[in-house]
């Protein structure tokens, strides 16, 4: 994560690329949610149509004259690859392009669709029984530290990763794991829904809860949750405190981290209050905490609900449920979280990082395996199915869905800051998506609630790695 004025220039960047292609702890200060509480996340379906074109090159190549021909296993690590369909082109794809590389090996997917996938990965490179190449989410500043990680700074593709991508790929100088993609959340919403009501994207906070209340009236549910998930909880949070954090202080992130922001100030307190304000207006589905995100997204695509927050994956997931579960398909349009003022702060993260196990004994086919990966034919629609820009440089993709225009627009009009989480302790992060759960469940807030996430953040300051400068 970036000061403010950093992290803007990264963006306009970013979205430099953007606009030519369519004419977010564990405390390494380089993701959107801690890895334990994102292992739910999904790299969505959107990607089908998409095209992509290379200008930088990216070919994967063995230093071993005659080794092509060896029969070898090698494993892959990943939380969220499923049998959605943009999944499943996913893997064919890079088996097939591996085996024009290495005919006779075999892929061995490891595949755990649960938050317990980080808790295994840590507890495997501890082991050295880790997969040879994995995917991870803001783990790389921890686990290089940890020597963990091969050092990737010497293959082709490290030298044009683009600017706001850095930070979640390089430890100390290195860059030590490839940036799927880059992107950004917010709330998603169904623009038949919004058309028939005759509402349009709010602007404020209060134009916010004016636009649920009509669609309350109507008989919709404004919101879907699907906090089951705990990740989702931290994303809906996050984004209301990155607006509320940032208005205040150009600096907030870094405020946390020394002691002149607080888990338990004013921010945190009026995010918190405004939860209970929309619990207490019946704003959210009464099965908010029985429900998982996927559940929450099928509320959200069968039209009972107006609006979710989430990822930029949204789109390619509701597209996906069109087609595959016969949802009635709806546009979708977007609007960033605000401040009563209309202030909005969004982060830029990396969801998705793809690391090699320093302790693998197939060094020069675990690199290949990356540069396939990051292959524009198999690396592009893959950032378009996930709904991100594409982090590598010289890789240009084409968006099929309007909707991202709109996220172009309001990062445009807004701000983006580095996340205020790459400054706080796992714990403390935890321990704030904890009480938007309590709250959501019913309890009453009380601003002494937040003394546990201040202590944690106390406590545990010792294991941040702060985001390199």
């Amino acid at each position: 994560m970036r000061k403010t004025w950093t992290a803007m220039l990264s963006c306009v960047l970013l979205f430099c690329l953007f606009l030519t292609a369519c004419g977010g702890n564990n405390n390494g200060g380089d993701n959107t949610a801690s890895g334990n509480d994102a292992a739910n996340k999904p790299a969505n379906n959107q990607a089908a149509d998409s095209g992509s074109e290379n200008t930088g090159g990216n070919e994967a190549t063995s230093d071993v004259a005659g080794a092509n021909d060896e029969a070898f296993t090698i494993r892959v690590g990943a939380w969220f690859i499923d049998q959605r369909t943009f999944m499943k082109e996913f893997v064919a794809n890079v088996e097939k392009k591996y085996k024009e590389l290495y005919p006779n090996a075999t892929i061995q997917w490891d595949i755990l669709l649960d938050a317990k996938y980080f808790d295994k990965l840590k507890a495997e490179l501890a082991s050295n029984t880790a997969p040879d190449v994995f995917f991870q989410q803001g783990l790389t500043s921890t686990f290089a530290e940890g020597n963990y990680l091969v050092d990737l700074s010497d293959q082709e593709w490290a030298s044009k990763l683009h600017p706001g991508s850095v930070k979640f790929s390089k430890y100390d100088g290195n860059v030590y794991s490839a940036p799927m993609g880059v992107g950004t959340s917010g709330v998603w919403y169904n623009k038949k829904i919004f058309s028939d009501l005759g509402l349009e994207a709010p602007k404020t906070w209060d134009e916010f809860m004016q636009a649920c209340e009509k669609i309350k009236a109507a008989g919709i549910t404004p919101i879907a949750l699907g906090f089951k998930d705990m990740w989702t909880a931290q994303v809906f949070a996050g984004l209301m405190i990155q607006s509320a954090g940032f208005e205040s202080s150009k600096s907030f992130g870094k405020d946390l981290y020394d002691g002149a922001k607080k888990l338990d100030g004013p921010e945190m307190q009026g995010v918190m209050t405004k939860f209970q304000t929309m619990v207490e207006s019946g704003y959210f589905n009464k099965s908010a905490l029985s429900l998982d995100w996927p559940q929450s997204a099928e509320m959200f695509t069968t039209g009972k609900a107006a609006m979710i927050v989430q990822g930029p994956w949204m789109p390619g997931v509701a597209e996906d449920n069109f087609k595959t579960k016969g949802h009635a398909a709806f546009d979708l349009g977007y609007f960033p979280l605000m401040t009563d003022a209309g202030y909005h702060n969004l982060a830029v993260s990396v969801d998705q990082n793809l690391s090699i196990n320093k302790s693998t004994k197939l060094l020069q086919q675990a690199k290949d395996l990356v540069s396939v990966i990051l292959s524009p034919e198999i690396y592009g629609p893959y950032n378009v199915g996930n709904g991100n820009i594409p982090a590598i440089s010289g890789i240009e993709v084409n968006y099929p869905n309007p909707v991202f225009n709109e996220v172009k627009t309001a990062l445009a009009e807004g701000e983006s800051s580095g996340g205020f989480e790459g400054y706080i302790a796992t714990s403390a992060y935890t321990a704030l998506a904890e009480e938007v759960t309590k709250i959501v469940s019913g309890a009453k807030f009380n601003p002494d609630d937040l003394k546990e996430a201040q202590s944690k953040q106390d406590k545990d300051k010792s294991t941040i790695i702060l985001p390199s400068e």
